[in-house]
């Protein structure tokens, strides 16, 4: 049956290596395509050519680590013969892929769905092969259980002349790869200009005379192992909630919209579109979520969102958003490379038990949202190998919705702050700073005959008593007071409080520990 042909590989290139070659059939008498079409027997035809190519890869050296793709009529797989000799086949060879091509020989989903399990059973990889020659089943027969999407050398022939096929094939690259979850073979590249546009897309493997021509058994070479990287992780929240939109879409009935609202509730979990927390009419609340979605679909392709976006991601601070219970939502590069964690994968509890200052954060964040402002300037200090470094942070309370998010903008603080030697507090440069500016409540402290202590019991005694007190005070004020040493024996306390009774108490209780200590 296959003694007028012959089989040429074609490597297959994903990151840069081999990943796989195709088992091309030539003939030298005739067009391939038709003298496949004059076959009779394709089942009988299909096995010939799965053993002969299994023959020809058994002279390689450790031949099953060369991945080879061998094409076969899908109609094949409806025979209870075929499967059975390919159990028996694959029982021992590894490493295979099963192109299924000629989708327009059957349309029973169900069958061939049904062998491509068993099959899979003998670690049986599976390709859908010419996607997009024009076959009426080829969209039915993308939700097959198949690894692979193969799509035909048409789709891309004139890629570089047209920006509608670029958009046309990027269209079915997404479906394929986000929606489906498959991972994409394209064939036909034969120049720089249709690989540099296809790359855009994402990863796909590639075939074409621009990386190789078809070559003879003796030059195919061990391929890569890299099937795990082509799965997706987890599936993106915009396909969760574009499909919980459709499903919301097509219900029946009032009772079934209620049920799709409230699993797009469980999905939205930050509501994003704006669900109405207790909704009575149904399809009311049905065309508002639906004008919502729209509106959002329209504003995130829109110039002023992707600056915006492009602002936060790419801005000098540190920025982090984060939900009412501390749960980070984003965080910017700049924010992910100074932690070396993306925070967003930490629950508010495992951040704080990482980073022990992270508790401060949330304490900050608590306050703002539970006062009437809208807005908070604070002076932090971080502890690092090399230091103390300070920071200006800017939080900011938004709105959406029913929820309520903290947005932080988080600046290195360039300010020249000294600290006092002898008792730790800031040095009187601290007032001229940015910091100084953030507090509504300054108090000026001179020490009553301090100057009586140096001229009795000598300076040493005089350095203890000054770094006692300041290192008192320091123990009373609350996390964002902060002392500065004015000079010898004056002392300034900025106090985070603007309420004068507040004020009041805050120094009453001072003076009371203060005389407990010292008296």
């Amino acid at each position: 049956m296959l003694s007028s042909c012959y089989f040429n590989y074609q490597p297959r290139y994903y990151n840069g290596k081999i990943s796989s070659y195709e088992a091309l059939l030539r003939t030298p008498k005739s067009d391939i395509e038709c003298y496949i079409e004059s076959i009779n027997d394709h089942v009988a035809f299909d096995l010939a050519v799965i053993e002969s190519i299994i023959q020809q890869r058994s002279r390689l050296s450790n031949p099953e680590k060369t991945k080879l793709a061998i094409n076969i009529s899908i109609s094949s797989l409806l025979n209870d013969e075929f499967i059975d000799a390919c159990e028996k086949i694959f029982e021992h060879e590894k490493n295979i892929i099963l192109e299924l091509t000629r989708h327009d020989t059957t349309s029973d989903f169900s069958r061939i769905q049904s062998a491509i399990k068993q099959l899979k059973a003998k670690d049986i990889q599976f390709a859908l092969d010419d996607y997009g020659k024009g076959y009426a089943n080829s969209e039915l027969f993308l939700h097959l259980d198949v690894e692979y999407i193969k799509l035909d050398r048409k789709l891309i022939k004139n890629i570089t002349q047209s920006y509608v096929v670029y958009s046309l094939i990027k269209t079915k690259y997404e479906k394929i790869v986000k929606v489906l979850d498959k991972h994409i073979i394209i064939e036909g590249v034969e120049t720089f200009e249709q690989l540099n546009l296809l790359k855009q897309f994402g990863a796909m493997t590639y075939q074409g005379f621009y990386f190789s021509k078809p070559i003879s058994i003796e030059d195919v070479k061990q391929t890569a192992s890299n099937i795990d990287s082509y799965k997706n992780k987890t599936k993106s929240f915009c396909n969760l909630l574009d499909q919980a939109i459709y499903d919301m879409n097509r219900a029946k009935d009032h009772h079934e919209i209620k049920r799709a609202i409230q699993h797009l509730m469980k999905i939205d979990h930050y509501n994003t579109i704006g669900i109405s927390p207790n909704f009575f009419d149904v399809y009311n609340e049905q065309r508002r979520i639906n004008k919502n979605y729209n509106e959002l679909l329209e504003r995130k392709s829109s110039p002023h969102f992707l600056l915006v976006s492009s602002l936060i991601s790419s801005c000098d601070a540190l920025v982090i958003i984060r939900d009412s219970e501390g749960n980070a939502i984003f965080n910017n590069d700049k924010h992910i490379n100074y932690l070396g964690v993306d925070l967003v994968d930490y629950s508010a509890e495992q951040a704080c038990n990482k980073f022990p200052d992270y508790h401060t954060c949330l304490d900050l964040d608590n306050e703002l949202l539970n006062s009437d402002t809208c807005f908070i300037v604070s002076n932090e200090t971080v502890e690092t190998e090399n230091g103390k470094q300070f920071f200006h942070t800017y939080r900011q309370k938004i709105k959406h919705f029913d929820q309520a998010f903290i947005i932080c903008s988080i600046y290195e603080a360039n300010d020249s702050i000294n600290i006092d030697t002898l008792t730790g507090c800031y040095q009187k440069s601290y007032l001229k700073s940015t910091y100084a500016s953030a507090y509504q409540t300054l108090v000026f402290i001179d020490l009553d005959g301090f100057k009586l202590i140096n001229d009795v019991h000598g300076h040493n005694k005089g350095d203890e008593v000054l770094r006692d007190f300041a290192q008192s005070i320091q123990k009373m004020l609350r996390e964002r007071d902060v002392i500065v040493r004015f000079g010898g024996d004056e002392f300034v306390l900025l106090l985070d409080s603007s309420s004068l009774s507040e004020l009041d108490n805050v120094l009453k209780l001072l003076e009371i520990k203060l005389k407990l200590i010292f008296y």
